[in-house]
């Protein structure tokens, strides 16, 4: 049964905070949604918010065994303007309806298969006339989707089911937010401060009693050595990330780490089953850089996440809910195993399972070990594949071992991603120093990775550019009173 795939990333319930979607940050972003092509089949349609170039499009037919050309590739018409994430409005107001209909025919047959399954999607079947969806589940229907993209609700219900949770809470206002970074910081000597619909680390801030560089899972630590700088750095958090200026934020204690794990299963409410897919180690600097699949973490401590994760994965189960389920989590200093977020929609993770599973088989787990990357280089896509086959480092599945490339835009911002393949840690570590130093990016000094392109994107941001605490309280007390009381 051919499949429509929409590629929503960064939709309303993964990204509530429209301050960020610069268009730097939507081209980031369409990179990313470009992932989704790897799942689709001959005579699927892919929806993506920017179009893949013929190269990647051939590349990834190939690696996957079909023939090129058999997938559909569909964008929004954006006239002059700039490519941007297919959220609601863009998904049922650009006339994307009407082009899919044209395209589908007779919808009877066909099925949605969007990256998160939320409430615009659902219209959006109801508008193709898609029977397929008409058994969706109640859950997902209503908008239980979203509601497992939200870090509140997330606490509330981990917690409910007995989950290891960080120390932590939620803020509804200025005042709070101090409050909890007053009573918490010393706990750990920081806490982390996270909007409630954000994803790889953007929408987060750290508050340190020490003056640091940079810590994980944050691209910015602000320093609070004392009480009035705990009540300027609060004010300081709340301009920036309180969007709408009622929107809660997330504060937990920030624990030194030494690892980050993430999970992902399948979810089939209608059978009451729950399926572990895959689970690896994230790698962040500071924030999402990539993923090293499996885990190497102790056994007894990769076990207690798993168990964690699964608990997770069946409450979803119980709620309704169909699909991927990914869940990441930390390993303390201490040794303490702690689960920081779930999010029902496919993953970051979720590519390269299926990328492995379909070129080295559904136990690639147990024989190799895969690490995802992205850099950003000064060669053309035709240029990297030639790389690729002339080094001899192109993935060479009987080997197990060699270099996939999972998306790009050479020709654009010079982003390239990739995954590094090998039977072990250590040479899928060797290998990848191989492709990047072949790449010129060790030696560049204006490389950088994808992630940390879009955190200096942010960072430079106007509407979330750091502020002085007396200008952000000024900026605070000037929003308060354009609110109608009410």
């Amino acid at each position: 049964m051919p499949r429509i795939l929409i590629s929503n990333i960064d939709n309303e319930s993964m990204m509530a905070d429209e301050r960020a979607l610069t268009p730097d940050f939507c081209r980031s972003s369409s990179i990313t949604a470009g992932r989704m092509a790897w799942f689709a089949e001959p005579g699927d349609i892919v929806v993506l918010p920017r179009d893949l170039s013929p190269q990647l499009k051939v590349y990834i037919a190939r690696t996957m065994g079909y023939e090129p050309g058999s997938v559909t590739y569909l964008t929004p018409d954006w006239g002059s303007g700039h490519p941007r994430p297919i959220r609601a409005h863009e998904l049922l107001h650009t006339g994307l309806v009407q082009r899919m209909a044209r395209l589908i025919g007779d919808p009877t047959n066909w099925t949605l298969y969007p990256y998160c399954y939320e409430r615009s999607t659902q219209q959006f079947a109801e508008r193709l006339g898609l029977d397929g969806e008409r058994d969706v589940r109640p859950f997902v229907k209503q908008g239980g989707a979203e509601l497992l993209n939200d870090k509140r609700v997330f606490r509330s219900v981990a917690a409910g089911r007995g989950v290891s949770i960080a120390e932590g809470a939620v803020c509804a206002t200025q005042w709070q937010l101090e409050e909890c970074i007053a009573s918490m910081i010393d706990m750990t000597g920081a806490v982390i401060i996270k909007q409630d619909r954000h994803s790889g680390g953007f929408g987060n801030l750290i508050v340190s009693r020490t003056a640091a560089a940079g810590a994980l899972g944050a691209p910015e630590v602000l320093v609070a050595q004392d009480e009035s700088q705990i009540r300027d750095q609060s004010r300081i958090a709340w301009t920036r990330l309180a969007y709408a200026e009622r929107a809660p934020l997330i504060v937990e204690a920030y624990y030194p780490v030494t690892a980050c794990l993430t999970a992902e299963f399948k979810v089939d409410a209608a059978n009451n089953a729950v399926t572990f897919l895959n689970c690896g180690e994230v790698r962040q600097a500071p924030i999402l850089s990539g993923l090293i699949m499996p885990s190497a973490v102790p056994a007894y401590q990769l076990a207690s996440f798993i168990a964690g994760a699964t608990e997770l994965a069946r409450l979803c189960c119980d709620l309704g809910y169909d699909g991927l389920v990914n869940i990441d989590g930390i390993v303390t200093s201490s040794g303490a195993v702690i689960i920081n977020e779930f999010n029902g929609r496919i993953g970051g993770c979720s590519h390269i399972h299926h990328i492995l599973e379909a070129v080295a088989g559904p136990r690639y787990g147990d024989q190799l070990v895969t690490l995802s990357h992205s850099r950003k280089v000064a060669m053309s896509i035709d240029q990297v594949f030639g790389a690729l086959d002339q080094h001899k480092l192109a993935l060479d599945r009987a080997a197990g071992r060699g270099i996939v490339v999972t998306g790009e835009d050479t020709a654009g911002s010079g982003h390239l991603e990739y995954l590094s393949i090998a039977p072990s840690r250590d040479e899928a570590m060797r290998l990848e120093a191989a492709f990047e130093n072949l790449l010129g990016a060790d030696s560049d000094p204006q490389s950088e990775t994808g992630i940390e392109h879009l955190a200096r994107i942010l960072s430079h941001m106007p509407q979330l550019r750091r502020q002085e605490p007396e200008q952000a309280a000024r900026d605070h007390h000037r929003q308060e009173r354009r609110i109608s009381p009410e």
